[in-house]
């Protein structure tokens, strides 16, 4: 008798799956310019010049609308209450354009437009580079009605606060008064404009981007999901600090090329901190506990503290993957550093800037790996030990040798900052690494490179736009044969539908292009599919990231399982001790988080 064969489940394609209304940036015009040079703070107002206050971003040029309005960015300078909208700089015009943009200024509207869409910039163009494809952002306000483009409101409200509003398609940078305990470059009464810092516009923009690759980690269903897209959006601002050689070469001046820590390269939100918050420290430090020890961190400080809220947890993060950084950096200058004789205990220049050019390339290997890792993460419920895996994953899938310890460094910080890992047997990096299926090898023919018709252009891999999207829909159906079947379920965390369990729903396949140190290329898709049962509080959510590889055969399937007893409980003992509109955005049907909720979570600092 012929074994049964498999069921094929009913499944469900997101609209625009070949991100037809995603932002891009236009292809280079070979009659253009490149490059665009625009000035701005390299931290905030806050700062001396002498400390490096102020830098000339390099970011793509593209033609510019006044605004500035771009292909990715919009600014719109409008006031939350009054709808009133102030005059948009023109960054097209002459003068502006042969000085760099307009000079800083710490109270000049058309630099403060300035500053938001050119850290914005920065800020993308390292998240293009890291995946290999343009990223686009969060699914913004209503599906079907937007333009695909984020918006950036520079003055949009009086409050100490500023948050990325997915319904807005916004990103809301608030002002307020500086407090009694002002001091050094303000004073009290006088206003602190946020967009004015270089972090805050990074690590918001961050969050919009996130929130592009993983719609799901809005939802707060435990303590780990809301403080990991806090930590990873405050990584990519510290780590973008690193591509200023002036700034970085200053302080590892100042520490004689020991270590990474002085406050111009770790302190996120000086000015925020000093004037507005308590007059004696910054918004958050990328060093909770300082020294490079293999001895565990004390409680406060660590992962297992219960009483952390979103940003301290979050913090938490920062310093093990900043820690991973530091050791990195005295590995690969240990012998550099012994070389340079010290000359009247002081580096010569050359050695300063050799030390520097060093710290600068290990920052920005390790900006890509902690954004690459994402593409790695599960599709909801991220913890901290699943972001470990997500990064050592990824990193040996790109450098199998890894000759100088990069992995080992990580796993060593995290460990030393109390960061669990579930369902591993050990922390070596074998045990760490995702698995294949479990029901052995699937190779999806209609997947292989040689037959989805993808564009590659200016180094990036993607979906064509100009079929309507039937290429990415009838890979997505080939995929959603291959995973969504009865044989096949518990590899990819599904189950069959019923009364109360919905069709899966295939919700993103992109394209992921990697650049080996050594210059190798790899190719990979990578698939998101999620599923739904309702349950008594609302909807519970399942399913997997699948990595892809390019001749079509399932590499990891990064599963969270929708019948999962342990994960529910998890979640609803969780969700008991938050407030209502915490728990309604978990358990609501759609990925919908209110403004008022991502407005409250950067209010509670």
């Amino acid at each position: 008798m012929s074994p049964k064969a498999p069921e094929v489940w009913e499944f469900e394609l997101r609209d625009d799956l070949a991100g037809i209304r995603r932002a891009r940036l236009p292809s280079p015009d070979p009659n253009m310019p490149t490059r665009r040079r625009l000035r701005a703070f390299s931290h905030d107002p806050s700062r001396s010049r002498y400390e490096g206050a102020h830098i000339t971003l390099s970011i793509p040029y593209e033609p510019l609308k006044p605004g500035p309005a771009g292909a990715v960015f919009i600014v719109e300078d409008i006031d939350e209450k009054t709808g009133q909208v102030t005059t948009p700089v023109d960054l097209e015009q002459h003068k502006l354009l042969m000085e760099d943009g307009l000079p800083p200024s710490s109270s000049h509207p058309q630099f403060m437009q300035q500053m938001a869409y050119a850290v914005g910039m920065e800020t993308y163009e390292r998240f293009r580079f890291a995946l290999g494809r343009d990223p686009g952002f969060g699914p913004l306000g209503v599906e079907g009605e937007n333009d695909g483009k984020m918006r950036i409101h520079p003055r949009f409200m009086r409050e100490d606060n500023a948050y990325y509003d997915r319904e807005l398609g916004a990103l809301c940078f608030g002002y307020e008064r500086a407090a009694e305990f002002a001091q050094l470059r303000n004073q009290p009464g006088s206003n602190v404009y946020i967009v004015l810092s270089r972090d805050i516009i990074a690590h918001e923009t961050s969050h919009a981007l996130l929130d592009g690759l993983r719609p799901n980690f809005l939802r707060p269903t435990h303590r780990d999901v809301s403080a990991l897209h806090e930590g990873f959006s405050d990584l990519v601002a510290i780590f973008l600090r690193f591509a200023q050689p002036e700034l970085v070469r200053q302080a590892i001046e100042a520490s004689q090329g020991k270590d990474l820590d002085s406050s111009l390269l770790v302190e996120i939100g000086h000015q925020f901190g000093f004037d507005l918050i308590d007059g004696h420290n910054p918004l958050r430090t990328a060093i909770l506990s300082p020294g490079l020890s293999d001895t565990v961190v004390d409680r406060k400080y660590g992962y297992d503290d219960p009483k952390k809220e979103e940003h301290d947890l979050g913090a938490v993060l920062v310093s093990a993957v900043f820690e991973a950084f530091r050791r990195i950096y005295q590995r690969k200058t240990e012998k550099l550093r012994g070389a340079l004789e010290l000359y009247r205990q002081r580096l010569p220049s050359e050695a300063i800037y050799l030390l520097a050019e060093e710290a600068t390339q290990i920052a920005r290997r390790f900006l890509n790996i902690v954004i690459r890792a994402i593409d790695y993460c599960p599709p909801m419920h991220c913890s901290f030990g699943e972001y470990l895996r997500a990064i050592i994953t990824a990193d040996t899938e790109l450098v199998p040798d890894d000759p100088i310890g990069y992995r080992e460094a990580f796993v060593t910080s995290f460990r030393r900052y109390r960061v669990t890992v579930p369902d591993v047997p050990d922390l070596g990096e074998e045990s760490l690494l995702w698995c294949p299926p479990e029901s052995g090898r699937i190779a999806v023919p209609e997947l292989d490179f040689r037959h989805l018709g993808l564009v590659f252009a200016d180094g990036l891999c993607d979906w064509p736009v100009d079929d309507g999207g039937r290429a990415v829909q009838r890979a997505a159906n080939a995929f959603g044969k291959a995973v969504c079947r009865s044989d096949r379920a518990r590899d990819f965390g599904l189950v069959a539908p019923s009364r109360s369990v919905l069709p899966p729903k295939i919700v993103s396949l992109r394209t992921l292009r990697r650049v080996a140190i050594s210059g190798d290329v790899r190719f990979d898709l990578v698939a998101e599919v999620v599923q739904k049962r309702r349950v008594r509080e609302g909807w519970f959510l399942g399913g997997s990231t699948v990595v892809v590889s390019s001749d079509g055969v399932v590499r990891y399937a990064v599963s969270k399982h929708l019948d999962s007893k342990r994960r529910l409980k998890a979640q609803r003992d969780f969700l008991r001790t938050q407030k209502q509109d915490v728990r309604d955005a978990a358990w609501a049907e759609q990925s919908v988080v209110s403004a008022r909720l991502q407005r409250n979570v950067h209010r509670r600092r």
